[in-house]
């Protein structure tokens, strides 16, 4: 590939890098990203043709001016400050493309990338990201040696575009051309200096595929260094790259409300939001699952919408390990599930049906352990404190249990048995299905009704309310509707039976991702679902039909989806969470598998609690698979430098071989001039007569040549050679 061709490639590879990372949070709209990628295609095509003409710099100066005028009146107007600078620097970038000339132009290409991939640190840490930084690790040395190899050919041949004019004695061009100018491939010295740049960035010699191999290969060392700086390095914070994600996703029907048709088709997202993992997983699991995932219970429901009575929270203390939610007579068929919750909006502890506790790992403060505070809330409605960073936890459940404290007071059940008016149709409706009957058994057959007669019909299109009660256009008209508008149904019908009842959201479903074994729950599993107090305590009663359970066929893509969640929840654990506690378990892992080359009796011991918790699930056969894998790598890269260090002489070392040369001609009584060239010298002494002519004519070329191509010679022998000059007599 011609030089100019590898160099054009890399920058834009180094650039795109870039702009894709700024782009990774959602600062940057659709529009702008369109933009942004228009420009960057188009950005390819231009060429010397544009740059030579006259006013093109002026003209990219003037639109780069107005667009930073047309930010700040944006500005003014009330747009983000954070977008307007992202979309700005991501418009210089595009500027830079349209004008890359010389080899500054692409030294700001990859300074402005490079400012892209800091700024992206701050929007966020997913595994896109860490997409992008390794590829700039990759990519970097290749830049760096590209650019500054032809910033050196434009300062050789064009002096006058980088350094101020200096006056000199007339001359001609190869006569004052310096001393280390490769002239071998231009013949005389008529050609100007950009005509031989131009030559020299056309040449297939300069830079090849080999070149950006070897290139690469130092950047190995480089990543295996900093990975054991950051294994072994102590972490005083709450994570080592948790930045920018305090915002947290957005998933509705976890905030402080739920309107009655305020969303609707987000059973379609395959967002994964949540993960859950048994610790008895079996070896072949269902790939379906009904996790039930309590989430938010509401109370109030008043014009169409459900809201939470403000009410103090209960701080929830840990006692030894774990943090106690229900205390049953007798725990049995204890079940423990490790869950991984993805920073939301809402800080909402999702918790599986009969949960009695929950184990939260410390957060780690300037290597100290902060015990996380835990909110709980009326309604059994459990919060954490948000840092950012992905929530892990450990629930554990027993089949018996119910909620501490199960007595509802005349204040509670006043508040599960408020309604407003204007409901009669529906009271009446609900009064009819209910029957005769204890309160279990009316709430039931309401349940069943909305659920099973086949009377309302399960649809994620809503109902056109257009001023009208909600639910009147549900029951009577529409006669379809999703799961918020049965939840509230049977709420309202079972309140209007004086059955307290509270609407609850969470997630229902779950599917296997057998590469990172756990049950991803997506953002299309949130579920609306009531809670009745009925036998003395509160019981689940879901009347959304069968057809919202229903699993959803797999896609096309799906196992590319489940393969990349897996990898961006290992990511999030290893990675962006990693701390102390990370730290130390690693160091056991390794410790105890050095313990395994011990006798049999020593490293067959029973490990305490501690280390079984230490150890986790993962073997240490991988983390040994790793580290000779990177150590073969490793191995490769420095052979292949030495074969390529053997086969090709560097060109410093050819350099002072030519220095050599001089000197001992120098001693010889044949001193260059300073405004003589090399090949001038050599072709004087040959016209001479001088006896080892051929000597200097060989290490002329070579020198002249080495910089801009392969030479391959043996350097010891002319070495040698050089030597043998001063000892021999000249003519």
């Amino acid at each position: 590939m011609r030089f100019q061709a590898l160099h054009k490639f890399v920058t834009y590879l180094i650039a795109g890098l870039g702009l894709y990372a700024l782009t990774l949070g959602t600062e940057i709209g659709l529009p702008s990203r369109a933009l942004l990628l228009v420009g960057f295609v188009v950005s390819v095509f231009a060429g010397p043709g544009l740059w030579s003409r006259s006013g093109y710099t002026t003209m990219w100066n003037a639109l780069v001016l107005m667009l930073l005028g047309l930010q700040v009146v944006r500005g003014f107007l009330g747009t983000a400050m954070l977008e307007l600078g992202l979309e700005f620097a991501a418009f210089l970038q595009i500027a830079k493309l349209f004008h890359r000339a010389t080899a500054k132009d692409h030294q700001h290409v990859q300074a402005l990338a490079f400012l892209h991939l800091i700024a992206a640190t701050v929007l966020t840490t997913g595994l896109d990201y860490g997409f992008a930084f390794f590829g700039f690790v990759l990519v970097t040395p290749w830049m760096f040696a590209l650019t500054h190899l032809r910033a050196e050919i434009e300062r050789h041949y064009t002096p006058h575009l980088h350094d101020p004019p200096k006056k000199k004695p007339a001359a001609t061009a190869e006569a004052t051309a310096t001393p280390d100018a490769p002239v071998s491939d231009f013949g005389s010295g008529a050609v100007s200096g950009e005509e031989k740049v131009t030559r020299i960035l056309a040449s297939r010699k300069v830079a090849g595929w080999r070149f950006l191999a070897g290139t690469a290969a130092l950047s190995v060392p480089l990543f295996f260094a900093t990975a054991a700086f950051f294994l072994l390095f102590p972490r005083v914070g709450m994570g080592f790259l948790a930045f920018g994600e305090n915002a947290g996703r957005r998933v509705a029907g976890f905030g402080s409300n739920v309107q009655l048709g305020g969303f609707g088709t987000i059973r379609n997202d395959p967002t994964v939001v949540l993960r859950v993992q048994p610790q008895d997983l079996a070896l072949n699991p269902p790939v379906d699952a009904n996790f039930r995932l309590r989430g938010t219970s509401f109370d109030r429901y008043e014009d169409a919408e459900w809201t939470r009575t403000p009410l103090p929270p209960t701080g929830l203390v840990p006692h030894g390990r774990y943090a106690v939610i229900q205390r049953p007579p007798m725990a049995r068929g204890e079940t423990r599930y490790d869950i991984h919750l993805d920073p939301l909006q809402e800080p909402v502890v999702f918790l599986l049906p009969g949960t009695i506790a929950l184990r939260v790992p410390p957060r780690v403060e300037s290597g100290v352990d902060i015990e996380r505070r835990l909110d709980l809330y009326d309604g059994l409605d459990l919060r954490y404190e948000p840092d950012g960073l992905a929530f892990r936890y450990t629930i554990v459940t027993a089949d018996d249990a119910r909620e501490i404290g199960e007595v509802l007071t005349a204040p509670e059940r006043e508040r599960y048995l408020q309604l407003p008016l204007g409901l009669g149709r529906v009271r009446q409706l609900g009064r009819e299905i209910a029957g005769e009957g204890s309160a279990s058994i009316r709430a039931r057959r309401i349940e069943r009704w909305l659920r099973d007669s086949g009377e309302i019909a399960y649809s994620l299109t809503q109902p056109e309310t257009e001023g009208r009660n909600p639910l009147d256009v549900f029951l009577f008209e529409a006669r379809e509707g999703h799961c918020e508008y049965f939840s509230t149904a049977l709420a309202v019908m079972l309140r209007g039976e004086g059955i307290p009842a509270r609407n609850v959201t969470g997630f229902l479903g779950g599917r296997y991702n057998s590469y990172g074994r756990y049950y991803a729950i997506a953002q299309g599993d949130a579920h609306s679902w009531v809670e009745a107090w009925v036998n003395d305590q509160w019981e689940t009663f879901d009347p959304t039909p069968g057809a919202r359970g229903e699993p959803v066929p797999p896609g096309m893509f799906d196992d590319l989806r489940a393969m990349l969640d897996a990898l961006r929840t290992r990511w999030n654990e290893d990675v962006v969470g990693y701390d102390l506690h990370q730290q130390v378990r690693a160091l056991r892992r390794a410790f105890r598998w050095l313990r395994s080359f011990q006798s049999e009796d020593e490293s067959q011991r029973t490990l305490t609690d501690e280390d079984a918790e230490a150890d986790g699930s993962d073997s240490p056969r991988y983390a040994v698979v790793a580290i000779v894998c990177g150590v073969l790598l490793l191995l490769g890269c420095l052979w292949m430098l030495w074969r390529r260090r053997k086969r090709r002489p560097k060109e410093q070392d050819l350099v002072r071989l030519y220095r050599q040369l001089e000197r001992v001609l120098e001693r010889a009584g044949h001193k260059r001039g300073a405004s003589t060239t090399p090949r001038e010298h050599a072709r004087a002494l040959r016209e001479a007569g001088f006896q080892d002519a051929q000597t200097v004519d060989e290490v002329t070329e070579l020198y002249l040549a080495a910089r801009w191509g392969d030479v391959e010679v043996d350097l010891a022998a002319l070495r040698q050679r050089v030597k043998t000059i001063r000892t021999r007599p000249t003519t």
